[in-house]
Formats: structure tokens, sequence, C-alpha cells
């Protein structure tokens, strides 16, 4: 479930991201250690919105964040941010990877024609 925490300070703010990223450090498993670039993943959010990622090398921040870029129903053309790998449910292979993210593509290329018909 998200989580909104609300601080005083920049000081307090910092603290939080902190303690925060030591609380998911603490959750990593070990294959999510080693997922490295050009692997694949699913993370599921708590309301059932599943997004698919590619890892495109190391993320800015700690040992545990990768650089990606990820695809939703939400967000079908993709967007390149940092991940931490606790937030990983599961690696998955090129080919599905490649197919949901197709999918999206010529979804949202359908919907958007059609607007503007």
């Amino acid at each position: 479930m998200l989580k909104v925490e609300t601080c005083d300070s920049i000081e307090a703010l910092l603290k939080a991201q902190e303690l925060a990223e030591k609380a998911a450090d603490q959750r990593v498993q070990d294959w999510q250690a080693q997922v490295k670039e050009g692997d694949c993943f699913i993370q599921r959010t708590p309301d059932g919105l599943e997004i698919f990622g590619e890892v495109l090398g190391s993320g800015l921040g700690g040992k545990n964040w990768r650089k990606c870029r990820c695809y939703s129903l939400v967000c079908p053309e993709g967007e390149v941010g940092s991940v931490h790998v606790s937030q990983m449910d599961d690696l998955i292979d090129r080919e599905r990877f490649e197919s949901v993210r197709n999918k999206l593509t010529e979804a949202y290329k359908i919907v958007v024609s059609r607007l503007r018909e």
C-alpha cells in the first residue's frame, strides 16, 4: 500500500528517505541483488497494475538501484527512471517483455488515432 509521509524540513525529508532506503535494502532477495543490464522484470502494484521493465544499467542511488525503462497501461510509451530492485516481483524473459511492450504500443496508437477522428 502506498504510504505518504509529510516532513517539516528538508533535513527531516532526507532522513525519512534514508530510513526508507535502508528498509528497502533489507528486503532485497538474493535474485534481486543479481539483476543486471538487459534483464526484464514485472512489478505488480497493490491495486493490480502490472509494470513491465527492462534494466538499462546502474541507477542513481545505492547499489540496489537500476536505471530502467518501464511500460504499463498507464504509461504505454514507456518511462525511464531508477527502480529499487526490491520492487521487482519476478524476472521475465525478453520475449514476453517485448510482446507486452508491442501490445501496449499498438493499443496506444489505436487510441490516439481514434481520438484524432
